[in-house]
């Protein structure tokens, strides 16, 4: 930001200040809350499909995987609350929980594992 002094011999100055060090996260958190509903959504709507599978023999495995899914899901949201705090380590495990929720959650679980992955990019990308 530019503050605009007056020097000694009577001149204008612009005296440039760095910004905040604290960046605003908007667009991670955003970008967070479109991955938690696209997560939510696409395992909550495979739930019924689970009932059937497990109630034809599959002993709860299919509904305990998509519980998983949808508890890694709002863990990586929670976590965009606390990137401020320490950026990197916070980054790095909102991509690394979109990549176990990609491939633990089965075909629902890509859409937001995907989701989760572009805003830990995009988290680690905007230092």
């Amino acid at each position: 930001m530019a503050t605009k002094i007056k020097g000694a011999d009577g001149k204008t100055y612009e005296r440039v200040a760095p910004s905040s060090p604290k960046r605003k996260r908007t667009v991670e958190i955003i970008l967070g809350a479109i991955s938690l509903i696209v997560s939510l959504v696409s395992l909550a709507s495979a739930m019924g499909l689970a009932a059937v599978g497990d109630a034809f023999g599959g002993g709860g495995s299919y509904t305990a995987t998509l519980m998983i899914g949808m508890l890694l899901s709002i863990a990586a949201f929670v976590l965009i609350f606390f990137i401020n705090k320490k950026h990197a380590i916070i980054s790095t495990l909102i991509l690394i929980l979109g990549v176990v929720l990609l491939f633990s959650s089965g075909n629902f679980g890509i859409p937001g594992g995907i989701a989760f992955m572009i805003t830990g990019i995009v988290a680690i990308i905007r230092k």
